[in-house]
């Protein structure tokens, strides 16, 4: 039997709610990654029938995707509610969260066969690991601690493990400290339906909600039994079946695009040599910039709705317009147009995509009006960074598109 997750103060519980935010944002960036590099013409080689299936599987790809952020909007409104801070940061990919399971190793592995098996088993059933699994013998020899001062890694196999032990947790300190004394958050500073129209938004301000919202998370994701049809675990098996069809009477199918798995036009700082792919396009290079820059920007423009800080509402509603328009109009178009770029003579054959990149200034602005300043001067210069990218030989398209996005966006925020 696996050990349960143990949680015995504040600090543990805001410790794993962290590591769960970095989970599953990036998970996040996997299923979009995922999305993002499938072929999206008859030209690329696939049949109409072929192509109408794959229509449905990237619905449902950038369908799971906004689930996925979902869940990381839960997570950190359990942690504002504790006391926490919302966590937007992650470990740039490939990462390895601290547990023996190979299921919550993630990477950016361009659509196909392969990334259904690593999007499986991402989702796969905490009864399914269960089933004849033993506790390794490196965690079995060690005692649990009686007393966690300082907060450290806990094993967990899969998802649904690492949930049930935070819940343990909540449900512990509720009765350690009183349910008022554990949810000190104050309940104006969630996130909610009010600027995010996704289905299951919900508040925390209290054990119950907290509760319901860990639910939530594990039975869209895992699903509370394997039979919860609707848990992304069962979508990708869908999806993994109707592949296995299309391959039985085509055995040549290939409805991805030939990208590199966790492409970078430059090295990120917590990565080493050999972690990643490197493109050595020029052009595409400066391309992936772009949109690892646009898509730092949003992260940083949704920390800010998350901490609640000194904007009014009508203020809050602008910067989640702006942060979807961001995802919808500039980062899609963009991760999808750079998997049919070529990735640079160090990869012949293959195309690049988006790596989703953070650098270590993917801070949250502390004071509104500097929070507001930095964002119009960010989406100014990455318009203007965008202009200058469409005025190069052979320019992809989809660049005129994204200037005038950003343009509009830096203009809508306005004065604040």
């Amino acid at each position: 039997m696996e050990r349960p997750v143990r949680i015995e103060n504040r600090a543990q519980l805001v410790y794993l709610l962290t590591q769960a935010a970095e989970l599953e944002h990036g998970i996040m960036c996997c299923y979009l990654f995922g999305a993002f590099t499938m072929k999206e013409s008859t030209a690329e080689g696939v049949t109409d029938d072929q192509m109408a299936a794959m229509k449905r599987w990237r619905r449902e790809l950038l369908d799971i995707s906004v689930q996925e952020m979902l869940h990381l909007a839960l997570v950190c409104n359990v942690l504002t509610a504790v006391g926490g801070a919302p966590m937007l940061r992650r470990p740039n990919l490939p990462s390895i969260p601290r547990s023996d399971s190979k299921a919550v190793k993630l990477r950016l592995t361009p659509f196909g066969l392969q990334a259904m098996d690593e999007f499986i088993d991402i989702e796969r059933p905490e009864v399914q690991q269960r089933a004849g699994a033993r506790v390794p013998e490196e965690f079995a020899t060690v005692q649990p601690k009686l007393s966690d001062i300082f907060s450290s890694e806990r094993h967990f196999s899969t998802q649904g493990h690492l949930y049930n032990g935070i819940r343990d947790g909540l449900e512990y300190l509720s009765h350690k400290y009183g349910e008022e004394g554990l949810f000190v958050g104050r309940p104006e500073d969630q996130a909610d339906e009010t600027f995010f129209s996704i289905p299951a938004m919900m508040a925390v301000h209290d054990l119950a909600s907290a509760s319901l919202a860990l639910k939530t998370i594990v039975e869209q994701g895992e699903g509370a039994s394997e039979d919860f049809a609707d848990s992304h675990y069962n979508r990708f098996m869908r999806i993994r079946e109707e592949y296995d069809a299309v391959l039985a009477v085509d055995p040549a199918f290939t409805p991805g695009r030939p990208a590199l798995a966790n492409p970078f036009s430059m090295m990120p700082s917590d990565k080493a040599e050999g972690d990643v792919n490197l493109i050595d396009d020029p052009q595409t290079a400066d391309v992936s910039n772009l949109l690892d820059g646009c898509y730092e920007l949003m992260i940083q423009m949704l920390g800010r709705i998350f901490v609640h800080a000194e904007e009014s509402h009508d203020e809050l509603a602008r910067l989640a317009d702006t942060t979807i328009g961001l995802m919808a109009m500039v980062v899609q178009p963009l991760g999808s147009a750079l998997s049919s770029l070529p990735a640079g003579k160090s990869h012949p054959g293959f195309t690049a995509g988006p790596g989703f990149r953070l650098s270590r200034g993917a801070s949250i602005p502390t004071h509104k009006e500097a929070a507001w300043a930095v964002f119009r001067e960010r989406l100014g210069e990455l318009a203007a960074y965008s202009r200058y990218l469409q005025a190069e030989k052979n320019a992809p398209a989809v660049l005129g598109r994204v200037n005038t996005a950003l343009s509009r966006f830096a203009a809508a925020l306005g004065e604040v």
